[in-house]
């Protein structure tokens, strides 16, 4: 693994002072717990065990989309490197969607508000799929519903400011760790 991960790049730039410490905490189990669920399923595995109350909803959101919206999936959370900018991450799926011609890179969030960091993380993601041979044509988040309901592509086009502001936070971290 080479060099710090998207997340850790982002994470300054990500204000959580307001929101309790127990609040951050179970947001962040929940969220990773969502994302083990909908990985596990995305790969064709079965579901062991009970899905917790907190995570059925998002859950139920990720899996109608994605028998809707999805004809094959390439990856699912497969750790990928840039050896040229020097870090890596793990994008949560990369697929094709029904009746397009090329792969979309998704990013499952769990959040109810877009964070600003979405765009750069993304943007960070596809040039990992890219340089991994894993051109994608779409990239873009899904937000899950808590209560199941339709999940919210929302798609980012690629113009090159939000790599090149993934880029400035990189570099940013590099100088002043």
């Amino acid at each position: 693994m080479i060099g710090p991960s998207v997340t850790q790049v982002l994470r300054p730039f990500v204000d959580f002072s307001r929101i309790p410490e127990d609040v951050l905490e179970y947001a962040a189990w929940r969220g990773t717990e969502v994302h083990r669920l909908c990985s596990i399923y995305a790969k064709g595995l079965p579901i062991i065990g009970e899905i917790k109350p907190s995570c059925a909803g998002y859950f139920l959101s990720f899996q109608q989309w994605f028998d809707l919206a999805v004809e094959k999936a390439h990856l699912v959370e497969a750790e990928l490197e840039d050896p040229t900018y020097q870090y890596h991450g793990h994008p949560d799926l990369i697929c094709t969607l029904r009746g397009d011609p090329g792969m979309t890179l998704i990013d499952l969030k769990t959040p109810i508000t877009e964070s600003p960091t979405w765009r750069g993380q993304i943007a960070a993601y596809a040039r990992l799929a890219e340089v991994n041979n894993h051109p994608v044509i779409r990239c873009g988040s899904l937000q899950l519903k808590q209560d199941g309901g339709r999940a919210k592509f929302r798609e980012y086009k690629r113009d090159g400011r939000d790599f090149a502001a993934f880029l400035a936070a990189l570099t940013a971290q590099r100088y002043f760790k």
